[in-house]
């Protein structure tokens, strides 16, 4: 392994790479149009491909570092991740029902948000079955993967790592990764943003108690939104 980095510059190392997935979009928007150049939008999910190469730069980036992967939560699968992921799924949309039931009436009287905006974002699904046998396998890849990856493997790992160690610097890393997993769903609004950010909170723990295996919380992330997906399809409401 490279030489070690000090507790500051993994927190720089953190703000960059979020940042760069945060922003890459908009950073890249800028630059091909300062160059006269049209960068192409996928269906539905537009320039979301941009912000994925910019987890696939951070793998490259910790495999240089010589830090393995395992460190991360990318360990060897394993057939019962399958039914902890299912297991899982299961967990979220219960919490997800129940989070909603009692935030959203709030939400929408406090602040008088939308509170179907997560559905309309994505109104372009119903009924169409070539967009949705399209978009489902890249809601794999930049979800279930990219996110659960960056989040719960990368995120929790370098704040735990940042604060200290220990069962405090943990709770707190849980804690901080769910707020900004929450904040990149700003597209769905307050009312969507808060239960996702709950939900992250509990998909933390589960990877935490599963020594940060992050197979069970992809297998989960994708299923939760295969089904989410298929409802926006048929035309069913989401809550």
């Amino acid at each position: 392994m490279r030489s070690q980095f000090s507790r500051r510059q993994l927190a720089f190392e953190v703000v960059l790479f979020f940042a760069l997935n945060f922003y890459a979009a908009k950073l890249a928007g800028m630059a091909a149009s300062a160059l006269g150049i049209t960068l192409p939008d996928m269906p539905l999910l537009r320039h979301t491909y941009i912000a994925f190469s910019a987890i696939l730069l951070l793998i490259l980036w910790l495999c240089w570092r010589g830090e393995p992967l395992a460190r991360f939560g990318l360990i060897r699968p394993r057939l019962r991740d399958l039914g902890w992921g299912i297991a899982l799924a299961v967990a979220i949309l219960v919490a997800d029902s129940l989070v909603r039931s009692v935030t959203t009436p709030l939400i929408v009287a406090w602040t008088g948000a939308n509170p179907h905006l997560d559905a309309q974002t994505f109104a372009a699904l119903k009924g169409d079955l070539p967009l949705f046998l399209g978009v489902l396998p890249f809601v794999w890849l930049f979800a279930a993967f990219g996110e659960e990856l960056l989040y719960r493997g990368y995120l929790l790992t370098r704040f735990s790592q940042v604060l200290g160690g220990g069962r405090l610097a943990l709770a707190l890393a849980i804690a901080g990764q769910a707020v900004l997993f929450g904040l990149a769903h700003w597209y769905q609004g307050p009312v969507g943003m808060v239960p996702i950010g709950v939900v992250a909170v509990l998909t933390g723990i589960a990877t935490t108690a599963w020594r940060r295996n992050l197979w069970p919380a992809m297998v989960a992330h994708g299923l939760v939104d295969t089904l989410g997906f298929t409802m926006l399809y048929l035309g069913q409401p989401l809550s």
